[in-house]
């Protein structure tokens, strides 16, 4: 792997999910409480480190001209030095015949929000606030 590109590594709690290197840039969104859907992050080589909350939302990648589509359920994304670490308790890698990945991405991520607290117990440290509204009968 040359000093210009990524390693990604998507880690489950079933194990690797995907592990891949000569990656060019991996953009993912990260949570923030001022914006319900957070904002994106794009990662290149040489980005300084950085550990961000993900919520559930698309990720995609470019590997040698090719944009690959993961729906990811949330989590954890870690960037120090060429690699990319994310952490969630799911991840789904859309096929790349789909005829419109990004739009199939995020509407499996759409599924997976309606419904947040079922991965909220698999995210170690990431229980739901019902003081910030996090889960249905929360604080509004």
């Amino acid at each position: 792997m040359s000093a210009r590109t990524l390693a990604l590594e998507v880690v489950t709690p079933d194990g690797i999910a995907l592990a891949e290197r000569d990656v060019d840039a991996v953009v993912l969104r990260r949570r923030e409480r001022r914006f319900e859907l957070g904002s994106e992050l794009a990662i290149l080589p040489l980005h300084a480190p950085v550990l961000v909350r993900m919520p559930i939302a698309p990720v995609r990648y470019r590997k040698g001209g090719e944009t690959t589509y993961l729906a990811l359920a949330g989590g954890f994304a870690e960037v120090r030095g060429d690699r990319v670490l994310l952490l969630t308790p799911r991840c789904e890698r859309i096929p790349g015949d789909t005829p419109s990945p990004a739009a199939a991405a995020r509407e499996l991520c759409r599924a997976w929000s309606r419904h947040p607290h079922e991965f909220a117990a698999e995210m170690v440290g990431a229980a739901p606030d019902r003081e910030r509204g996090d889960v249905p009968g929360g604080a509004p």
